[in-house]
């Protein structure tokens, strides 16, 4: 069961955040966009990312991220 959900949340990320982009197996988007090479951090009570400098996917996915968080919270 959780792994069904965990499927079906990856593939609505990817159809949300990425919707110009080619419908791509579930594989290559765990690949590329969940196993990030990156660290979070905290400071100032602010969380922050922190991605490689030369990271291939790195404009896809802060396009895909700012799509996703302007989506309205539903009450």
């Amino acid at each position: 069961m959780i792994a069904c959900l965990a499927h079906n949340l990856a593939r609505w990320s990817a159809i949300i955040g990425l919707p110009d982009q080619p419908r791509r197996a579930a594989r290559t988007f765990r690949r590329r966009y969940l196993r990030m090479p990156g660290r979070l951090t905290r400071s100032a009570r602010q969380w922050t990312l922190h991605l490689p400098r030369h990271w291939p996917w790195q404009d896809a996915f802060a396009a895909a991220l700012a799509r996703i968080r302007a989506i309205p919270a539903v009450p």
